[in-house]
């Protein structure tokens, strides 16, 4: 759990600490696994896949296998390896963000949101729907 994650726990109501901790861990990105992705199937765009991504993945991959885009993927590729942790780490912010908002209390404050870098990731697979 990111420490981001941690200060958000301090929001959610006692009885749903436990859920709000097991959803993150079950939703969470591995940071090592995505590095893996990123250098051994990221040319294809495998990390894309593996954070929801498709899109990208399917461009990265038509890309590639058209010849032409073979002069870009290979560098999009060598940064993504070198920028894989730090979006690992802002999707699994965004998600414990996400969590917080389910299980905050009716009178609670609002939780700060995570640190903008830029584009806000897309977090798949959450089975309800964030208010906020």
């Amino acid at each position: 759990m990111t420490p981001y994650a941690q200060m958000l726990l301090s929001y959610v109501r006692p009885e749903s600490q436990g859920v709000y901790a097991y959803e993150y861990q079950r939703y969470a990105k591995d940071p090592i696994v995505a590095l893996m992705l990123a250098v051994f199937l990221g040319i294809f765009g495998g990390d894309g896949y593996y954070f929801g991504d498709w899109k990208r993945g399917v461009w990265m991959t038509l890309a590639l296998f058209s010849g032409v885009g073979l002069f870009a993927s290979i560098p999009i590729w060598i940064v993504r390896c070198f920028t894989i942790q730090n979006d690992c780490e802002t999707y699994n912010d965004y998600l414990a963000w996400s969590l917080a908002h389910r299980y905050l209390p009716g009178n609670a404050p609002q939780p700060p949101e995570p640190m903008s870098t830029g584009k806000r990731p897309t977090i798949s697979g959450l089975p309800v729907t964030v208010r906020g």
